[in-house]
């Protein structure tokens, strides 16, 4: 995600079975989320694990505005793309609606881990 954020490419990144399937662009989250969703035949093996969305600040972003951000939106679309979690920077990334996104994370069976 470093080597992205410095190149100026994006704040999130879809990884499974060890490839990078999906990076954010201007479009943002929801456009690779749909992607991914549109697209989940890409992966190498269908019954393998299902991947993973990781966001991050880039690394000179000033965090004083434009944070990566995170809710019940995101955990809704990561499920419609058959992802199984989602991982971000413990402190660098903002989750709206905490509560309601880990409640409809945990229905789905969906992960949420902040990474420190």
């Amino acid at each position: 995600m470093s080597e992205l954020g410095r190149l100026d490419i994006g704040q999130g990144a879809i990884v499974a079975q060890g490839l990078c399937m999906a990076v954010e662009s201007l479009p943002g989250t929801q456009a690779m989320l749909e992607f991914m969703r549109d697209h989940r035949d890409l992966r190498p093996n269908p019954n393998g694990s299902k991947g993973v969305l990781f966001k991050a600040p880039k690394p000179a972003q000033d965090r004083r505005i434009d944070l990566p951000t995170i809710g019940p939106d995101t955990v809704r679309q990561a499920v419609e793309a058959d992802l199984a979690g989602i991982a971000w920077e413990a402190g660098g990334v903002i989750l709206l609606e905490r509560e309601r996104a880990i409640q409809d994370a945990q229905a789905a069976g969906l992960f949420l881990w902040a990474r420190g």
